[in-house]
């Protein structure tokens, strides 16, 4: 078994591996298209001894950052599940990254991927929030981060609200984080992804004064700036609740979300730890 990135007419085993394991709907549509994947997806690929793909993994960009340092993708072929495939997959794209001087690999896995789930936490990721309804609408996704070198996440400004899950979190990766829990309000600079085929916005808040939007959506407040702070509360005032976090980037974040909260759940281990500390806000 070798794990290589396709090429060329390859793509189209990508493509019918994903539909032979998850069916046409699991992904957004987009992943369907092997042109679209090739472009916007660094694929690695598990091929036999005959050269017949058995499994893929791949790397996308995070909601919020342009390099490709988060796997979004996971499939392995019916009748080779439970051999270590998916494990292997995931330690060839980290060990990828380590290579390339990262200093983390993000992971997302939808509630009810509990496979998916459990090969992240056995190779030692941490859970550290989710999206509710980012993928059609309907499954939440558990975010994961695996710390490869970060030391120091630096000066935080977090609400003491959600100061305990902070701790938590950053326990678990092993970094220091010097938590300020006073700020005050800045000026609202945000950008904003629509995604349309998710029914979703995504609200990137770099900077939270008094006219901070507060329509349905998925906010995430950079921690690096004492207005955060003030951005968390005002949004909880106005029936945000807290998802969690986004940690070791460019960005820290806390994630809020305003719209119907996920109902049907299935975690394991350390992403149901992750959601109880979330649930004792």
């Amino acid at each position: 078994m070798i794990i290589r990135p396709p090429a060329g007419s390859e793509y189209e085993q990508v493509v019918n591996c994903l539909i032979e394991a998850r069916g046409t709907e699991y992904y957004s549509a987009e992943y369907y298209n092997a042109r679209w994947l090739e472009a916007n997806i660094e694929i690695f690929a598990a091929f036999d001894d005959n050269g017949e793909l058995k499994g893929v993994s791949g790397l996308s960009r995070g909601l919020f950052n342009d390099h490709k340092t988060t796997g979004c993708l996971l499939t392995v072929r019916p009748g080779f599940t439970g051999n270590g495939m998916g494990i292997r997959l995931v330690s060839h794209f980290t060990d990828v990254l380590r290579g390339r001087g990262a200093g983390t690999v993000k992971g997302q896995a939808a509630t009810t991927h509990t496979a998916a789930q459990r090969i992240t936490e056995r190779l030692g990721w941490t859970p550290t929030g989710f999206l509710p309804g980012a993928r059609h609408g309907k499954n939440a996704l558990v975010l994961y981060t695996g710390n490869l070198s970060v030391k120091d996440a630096g000066t935080l400004y977090i609400h003491d609200e959600i100061a305990g899950p902070a701790c938590w979190m950053y326990d678990k990766l092993g970094v220091k984080a010097d938590i300020k829990t006073n700020g005050q309000p800045g000026e609202t600079r945000v950008c904003c992804v629509r995604d349309a085929h998710n029914r979703t916005v995504y609200i990137h808040a770099l900077e939270c004064g008094a006219d901070l939007p507060k329509e349905q959506a998925i906010v995430a407040l950079n921690l690096r700036d004492p207005s955060a702070v003030y951005g968390y509360e005002s949004l909880r005032q106005n029936g945000f609740c807290f998802c969690g976090f986004d940690p070791l980037g460019q960005y820290e974040h806390a994630i809020l979300y305003k719209g119907k909260a996920e109902s049907d759940m299935q975690l394991t281990g350390q992403a149901e730890k992750m959601k109880q500390e979330a649930e004792r806000i």
